[in-house]
């Protein structure tokens, strides 16, 4: 899906925008920036929207022009953005826009918001459906609206074995606080936290979870400054040559210090409300009283914004992080970045470009993030970041001239939309054409992983019947159905299952295995008597498989499994799509187009056989059907499988291949057998009643008695 994202950050010079391209969803959603670019605002417009920032000059006549005025500027960027990715506004799917902030309230009674850019102005220049207004859903959720990127950040900069803080230093500093992934959930669990508890015991299952606030000022005062030492000339320090030439005032700094925000415990957010224009004049005053040259004032407010970060890090975050990855303007500030990584040491400082996401483009990506969240309904708030109660989704929906049933068709039938990336593949040479395919293929096992909690579910659930002698229907047409008879055929020699115990229909029967039988998947009755003739009920589990997710025959099957009672699943490669409808739990794999467009045997076929082979292989292992990783119930039909008998009875036994040999004759070769005679020490006949007792569990059978 492309996506652009678009926002004027507090420091109001103008908009970040940037085109991305999406799939998946978290926590593996995929993504690749294909434009980035910063549009500047007309002078004009920057000097309505500074004056604005003041109440007493914010007359509603005047948020109300200029209301439509940065809409009219957001569209522009927008239109100009995919221009230079070489795109055309028709093909892009979505835009979000974070508009611009001219005031917010983060909390109390009055706790409230205004972004302005009317989204309408935005859906009607560019035709793109745009989602708008992202704060206000997680305020009205007892939120304070920010910050929203720490979602981006839990996504894409997360390291499995180190803490890491990524620190945004736009108008005003924000850092999302990133334990390492092996020790912490990225899920909607976070919201189920106490928001009373200070930040250093934010803890799910004794486990440190991310979260976020406001560290204080970031770039807006040191952007003051260097404009009114340049009387103009400058709107921001570039490269900090300001702040180098300049002496840090240390009377100066510690009474900055001492202002009540920095003391506040998260979750917090501030903005310009506080750190403008009316924080920022007093403070030269006062500095030009003691004798300070402008740079000097600059060099000041720098390390204001960098002892900031450092004394939030200090009483906020459970430990100094490993690394600190900083992002926005103030990454491009090397007085900055080194005063940071003075305070900071022995933590690594480093910026987001080093990880590949650019810094200055991270805030844009985010916005084009949270829309597609949004379009897909999916939460996009981190509760531990902005206090709401619980997740929820963000943001409006404005249409654009594609209307929004259309594009649900369009984003809901990913398998036979177009793929970019495989456009020209007719004219690739060999190795490219298997590069662009490999590279494809990448794709589905994060796909699939985005699925692992309906997968489990599905597992525990299909296991449960299965013990009380259910059986597994996989129920599919073309190649869907196909995938469901190979793993419904492998599992009688690998875990030794009767042929009626896991079942494949297919649409036109046996012989659709090996050929097309037209018009058979379109035939919804015709699943419907297949799954009636099974005598389908309460104690089975039917699964269909289906990558479009609306296929009839499958559809029909399912509907008349669910009316007798039966739980199923389904496994499908769109979302939304009606096979979901008629499922208890819905597996969707988002692996995006196909390399050729509409043939579901490639990047769908995939992902549903990983799917099967999880179902498949996790129901069994909760049946006793393994010893560790050992296939310990194999049917040994075959001299391959007499092989791996014996290799499995030496393995688990710990035992020579000719003593396994002599343990398979004396149980009639049984390999669960062997494997509790040989470490229990006990008979053919009392193992075979160990395992009778424990379900035909080794494992169980090794501790009865």
């Amino acid at each position: 899906m492309l996506v652009v994202g678009l926002i004027s950050g507090t420091s109001a010079d103008g908009i970040e925008a940037a085109v991305v391209e999406l799939g998946g969803a978290p926590p593996m959603l995929t993504w690749r920036l294909l434009k980035r670019q910063h549009a500047s605002f007309a002078p004009a417009l920057r000097d309505e929207i500074l004056a604005c920032f003041r109440p007493e000059h914010g007359t509603v006549d005047r948020l109300c022009a200029l209301n439509f005025q940065i809409g009219e500027a957001f569209a522009r960027a927008a239109l100009d953005v995919i221009a230079s990715a070489g795109l055309r506004a028709d093909q892009v799917d979505l835009i979000g826009s974070h508009g611009q902030t001219l005031w917010h309230i983060p909390a109390g009674v009055d706790a409230s918001t205004l972004q302005l850019g009317e989204a309408a102005v935005i859906a009607e220049r560019t035709g793109v459906t745009t989602v708008s207004n992202f704060r206000t859903r997680d305020m009205a959720a007892g939120g304070q609206g920010a910050p929203l990127v720490p979602l981006l950040d839990v996504l894409l900069l997360s390291h499995a074995t180190l803490t890491r803080a990524a620190q945004n230093i736009g108008g005003i500093g924000n850092v999302t606080y990133l334990p390492p992934t092996n020790v912490h959930h990225r899920d909607a669990e976070v919201a189920e936290k106490n928001q009373n508890n200070s930040p250093r015991s934010l803890r799910l299952r004794g486990e440190t979870i991310p979260f976020a606030f406001d560290t204080g000022p970031g770039n807006m005062l040191m952007d003051y400054a260097a404009s009114r030492a340049t009387n103009g000339a400058l709107s921001f320090d570039r490269d900090g040559v300001l702040a180098a030439r300049g002496r840090v005032d240390d009377t100066i700094l510690r009474e900055l210090m001492q202002e009540p925000f920095l003391r506040e415990k998260p979750p917090k957010t501030t903005g310009r409300e506080l750190f403008g224009a009316q924080y920022g004049a007093p403070m030269w005053e006062r500095a030009k009283t003691r004798g300070l040259r402008d740079e000097d004032i600059v060099a000041t407010l720098t390390a204001f914004t960098a002892h900031s970060i450092a004394q939030a890090y200090r009483d906020f975050l459970p430990q100094i992080p490993d690394e600190v990855i900083v992002s926005g303007g103030g990454a491009l500030n090397p007085v900055l970045m080194q005063m940071l990584r003075d305070l900071l040491a022995p933590a690594r400082v480093t910026t987001s470009d080093e990880l590949g996401l650019p810094s200055e483009a991270k805030e844009a990506i985010a916005f084009a993030v949270l829309a597609y969240e949004t379009w897909f309904q999916r939460a996009g708030n981190v509760p531990a970041a902005t206090g709401a109660r619980h997740p929820v989704i963000l943001g409006n929906i404005t249409p654009g001239d594609i209307p929004i049933s259309h594009l649900h068709d369009q984003t809901s039938n990913l398998t036979e939309s177009h793929n970019p990336r495989s456009e020209t593949i007719d004219t690739l040479d060999t190795l490219d054409i298997v590069r662009v395919m490999n590279y494809e293929e990448e794709r589905v096992a994060h796909a699939v992983a985005a699925e692992m909690k309906s997968i489990a579910q599905a597992i525990d659930e299909i296991a449960e019947r299965m013990k009380r002698a259910g059986r597994l229907i996989y129920i599919g047409a073309g190649t869907s159905g196909r995938l469901g008879v190979l793993d419904a055929a492998e599992c009688p020699p690998t875990f030794s299952t009767s042929p009626d115990q896991i079942i494949a229909l297919i649409a036109g029967g046996a012989r659709a295995i090996t050929q097309a039988v037209e018009g058979a998947e379109d035939d919804a009755d015709a699943g419907a008597r297949d799954i009636a003739a099974l005598d389908v009920s309460e104690r089975d589990s039917v699964v269909g498989i289906a990558a479009s997710g609306r296929t009839p025959y499958v559809l029909g099957g399912m509907r008349e499994a669910k009316r007798r009672g039966a739980f199923v699943a389904s496994v499908a490669c769109n979302r939304p799509a009606p096979i979901e409808e008629h499922a208890n739990v819905s597996i969707a794999v988002l692996v995006g187009p196909e390399v050729i467009a509409g043939s579901t045997r490639l990047k769908a076929g995939s992902a549903q056989k990983m799917v099967l082979n999880m179902l498949s292989t996790g129901v069994m292992v909760q049946l006793g059907k393994t010893f560790g990783n050992l296939m310990v119930d194999v049917q040994a039909t075959n001299a391959k499988l007499r092989e791996r008998a014996r290799r499995i009875v030496a393995q688990a036994c710990n035992v020579s291949l000719e003593e396994a040999d002599a343990l398979l004759a004396q149980c009639d070769g049984q390999v669960k057998t062997a494997i509790v005679v040989a470490l229990v020490h006990v008979s053919p006949g009392e193992a075979r009643r160990r395992l009778q007792d424990a379900g035909g569990a080794v494992r169980g059978a090794l501790t009865k008695t």
